[in-house]
């Protein structure tokens, strides 16, 4: 894609199971997750020199500043801005932007008091701008649009994405592993990924968002998430709080995308017209929904081993998380630090294992809590293998 020219898509490359748009790796995650994600980065607030809010806003002004570097003009970063689902922003005068439909302005208040929670609106017009801004309206306190002032203040945002690391190409095929002969099914991947890219999975031109599987998608900065979490579990970790809570915290968003995001795309039209057909056991729709998660820009998945309602091992080839960690951090010698993926996969083991999706349940909040995220008859997850550890792969065991 010419970064200037507004009126087409923008182009993706897909590579070792990552999405790039412009250079940076971009995945699919939905309102839900974005949602407990941001609330449990706000939990830190007045916690020693972390700032929060800043932190939510400036992660995403540095990959914008990127884009700029990389040739991208200013309307070319608006179009992209609705493109991947964030909404609509327009421009009133020289010193107020406005979105009349946002991805985090409406669509995320799902936890906590409505306030202003347009952190990422406002790093990215930050970013556009050069610019210091602030959020003055939101939609969630009542308002009709959000809105926010572009202020006189100097800008100075550190770009902490300086470390190069190169996506692994030697990627072992599926089963590719010891006993995985075993696994005898008609699911095609392929076929699978070739139908899911067909989907109109980029913003409405009239709203800006991404209305898919009765969820709100994004297509969202792998690094965003990666900075944000990371930083996150830090500022929580020098203060003191358990590893384990701490860790407990971001694997949790991982499960409540699983319950939310998996769960809503099988039991979706889709899922029944494309995946549900090739299916005929609860290990099928593992694979299914592995598939599609290879879809989504969050690595390579691989299963490695399935003993139905004892062990599942799956391994993931530049899972997002190992390579924005490699890209930001120095390598670190733990090996748990891959908290979106151990919550998603310990997840999906739970939607087929714990509670059966194929039954076309009701996923809703109270569900989560009495069933889905109920202790009684759940599995336990274990990072053995982390690419941010300096390993090739992730890899994961849920287990009893």
């Amino acid at each position: 894609m010419n970064v200037h020219d507004t009126h087409k898509p923008p182009q993706v490359i897909t590579t070792g199971g990552h999405n790039l748009i412009g250079g940076l790796s971009r995945v699919f995650h939905c309102n839900h997750y974005n949602a407990y994600l941001q609330m449990t980065v706000l939990m830190t607030q007045g916690m020693g020199n972390h700032n929060p809010e800043r932190l939510l806003a400036e992660s995403v002004t540095a990959l914008i500043q990127l884009l700029k570097q990389r040739g991208y003009s200013e309307p070319a970063l608006l179009h992209e801005f609705s493109y991947c689902g964030f909404g609509q922003l327009q421009q009133l005068d020289d010193n107020t932007w406005e979105t009349p439909r946002s991805h985090y302005g409406e669509a995320i208040c799902t936890h906590a008091k409505p306030s202003k929670s347009c952190y990422f609106t406002s790093g990215y017009l930050q970013g556009v701008l050069g610019k210091t801004v602030c959020e003055t309206e939101c939609k969630i306190e009542g308002t009709h649009t959000d809105k926010f002032a572009v202020l006189e203040e100097p800008l100075n945002v550190e770009n902490d994405f300086t470390r190069e690391f190169e996506l692994q190409t030697a990627i072992p095929e599926r089963f590719a592993f010891d006993g995985c002969h075993k696994f005898d099914t008609r699911v095609d991947e392929q076929t699978i990924i070739a139908n899911f890219k067909t989907l109109p999975l980029h913003g409405n031109e009239e709203s800006g968002l991404i209305e898919a599987f009765g969820a709100v998608l994004t297509n969202h900065f792998a690094d965003y998430y990666n900075r944000i979490s990371y930083e996150t579990y830090f500022a929580l970790r020098d203060a003191g709080i358990p590893e384990e809570d701490n860790k407990e915290m971001f694997i949790q968003a991982g499960h409540i995308c699983a319950f939310n995001t998996f769960g809503r795309i099988m039991n979706s039209p889709e899922w029944y017209e494309v995946v549900a057909p090739m299916c005929d056991t609860k290990e099928d729709w593992l694979h299914g929904m592995i598939a599609v998660i290879n879809f989504l820009g969050w690595g390579m998945y691989r299963v490695e081993k399935i003993d139905a309602e004892k062990e599942f091992i799956v391994r993931v080839y530049n899972s997002y998380e190992g390579v924005g960690y490699r890209r930001i951090y120095p390598m670190t010698t733990d090996k748990n630090i891959s908290f979106l993926a151990m919550g998603a996969i310990l997840g999906l083991v739970h939607s087929l294992w714990k509670i059966d999706i194929r039954d076309k349940l009701e996923l809703t909040p109270e569900f989560y809590v009495e069933q889905f995220n109920n202790p009684e008859n759940s599995y336990i997850i274990e990072q053995t293998h982390a690419i941010a550890a300096g390993d090739e792969y992730d890899r994961f065991i849920v287990s009893k």
